[in-house]
C-alpha cells in the first residue's frame, strides 16, 4: 500500500478534504484491504473507529453562499440530479441493513454490518442537514426533506434500490438463504456502493474540490466516500468467501448484475453532467472501469453477455448511486 493510503486510513476528515482528491479514496476503496484472511471482519471494524466523524461539526454556511452565488442553474440541477439519489439511498440501505445484519454466516460478520447502520444514519443525516442548511430546502422533519427532495430524482434509482428492498424484504422470511444474501450482498455492495455510487461521487467531489466549492459537502462526502471503502471491501471478500464455500453462488452474481444492467438500460429522461466537468461517455468509461475492478476483487471473470449489456450502459444508471 502506497503512503498516500495509508494516511487515508488514519487522517481527520479536516485533512481528508484538504489534503486528498477523490481519486485517492477511489483507489483506497480497492486497495485499502491487501491482506485478506478470516479476521478481515475484525480489521474493518478497527477502521471504522479509526475513522468515525461527527456530522453536526460541519458548518454548511459557505456551501450555502456558493450554492446561491457561485453556481449556475445548471451545474445546480446537475448536482442535485446525483445529490438526491444518494440522500434517498442512504436512509433506504440505513433500513434495509438490519434484515441483512440477521443473514449473516457468523458473529463477526454481523458485528461489522452493525457498523453499517451507524454509518448509513450519519450519511442520512449529512445529506438532510446539506438540503436544509445548504439549498434551502424548507422542511420540519427528514420526511419532509425527502419528500421535497424527491422532486430531483431519477428514475433508474428506483430500480437499483426496488430490488434491494425486494431481496431484504425475502431475506427477512428467508435469512439463511445463502443465495438471498449473495444477492442482496452483489446489489448493494457490490453495485449500488461499488459502481454507481463510485462513479459519481467522482463527479461531485472533483467538482468542489477543483472550483473551491461547497467545503462542508466535500468534506463531508468525501468522509462518506472513506466510509463506504469499508463497506464495499467487506462485501466484496465476504462475496469471495460465500462463493469459494460453494462454488454454485456465484450465478447469483451474475443474475444480479445482469439484472441491475437490464433495469438499469430504461430510462425517459437523459441528465447531463458535463455543466460538473465530465461528459457521459467519460462516465460510462467509470463505471465500466468500477465493475469490471469488483470482480477482480471476488476473482470472477465477466461473462460476455454480461460484458455486452455493461458496454452499453448509460450514465442515467449511476444517478440512482
Amino acid at each position: 500500500m502506497t503512503d498516500s493510503l495509508e494516511k487515508i486510513e488514519r487522517v481527520s476528515i479536516d485533512s481528508l478534504h484538504t489534503d486528498f482528491h477523490v481519486d485517492h479514496v477511489i483507489d483506497y476503496v480497492h486497495k485499502g484491504l491487501q491482506k485478506v484472511d478470516q479476521n478481515y471482519p475484525l480489521e474493518l471494524h478497527k477502521k471504522f473507529e479509526k475513522q468515525r466523524w461527527r456530522v453536526h461539526e460541519l458548518d454548511f454556511s459557505q456551501d450555502r453562499v456558493d450554492w446561491n452565488e457561485k453556481l449556475s442553474d445548471d451545474q445546480r440541477k446537475s448536482f442535485l440530479s446525483i445529490a438526491t439519489g444518494f440522500h434517498h439511498g442512504e436512509r433506504q440501505v440505513a433500513v434495509d441493513v438490519i434484515p441483512m445484519i440477521s443473514a449473516m454466516p457468523k458473529d463477526e460478520h454481523k458485528m461489522f454490518m452493525a457498523s453499517h447502520l451507524e454509518d448509513e444514519a450519519r450519511h442520512t443525516i449529512f445529506f438532510d442537514r446539506f438540503y436544509r442548511e445548504a439549498i434551502g430546502l424548507d422542511a420540519q422533519d427528514m420526511e419532509e426533506t425527502l419528500d421535497k427532495s424527491f422532486d430531483y430524482m431519477s428514475e433508474t434509482f428506483i430500480g437499483s434500490f426496488g430490488f434491494l428492498a425486494y431481496l431484504v424484504d425475502e431475506i427477512r422470511l428467508r435469512p439463511h438463504d445463502r443465495r438471498l444474501l449473495v444477492s442482496a450482498l452483489t446489489n448493494y455492495q457490490m453495485w449500488i456502493e461499488g459502481v454507481l455510487a463510485l462513479s459519481v461521487m467522482k463527479i461531485t467531489l472533483s467538482f468542489c474540490k477543483e472550483n473551491h466549492v461547497l467545503p462542508s459537502f466535500h468534506k463531508g462526502f468525501l468522509a462518506t466516500t472513506r466510509d463506504e471503502s469499508r463497506h464495499v471491501q467487506f462485501g466484496m471478500n465476504l462475496l469471495r468467501e460465500l462463493i469459494n464455500d460453494d462454488p454454485s453462488l456465484k450465478t447469483a452474481v451474475y443474475d444480479t448484475i445482469e439484472t441491475m444492467l437490464t433495469i438499469s438500460s430504461t430510462y425517459t429522461q437523459k441528465i447531463e453532467f458535463a455543466s460538473l466537468g465530465l461528459e457521459r461517455d467519460a462516465l460510462k468509461g467509470i463505471m465500466m472501469k468500477n465493475l469490471q475492478k469488483k470482480f477482480k476483487m471476488i476473482n470472477l471473470p465477466i461473462p460476455d453477455e454480461i460484458q455486452k449489456k455493461l458496454e452499453e450502459i448509460e450514465p442515467e444508471a449511476a444517478a440512482g448511486g
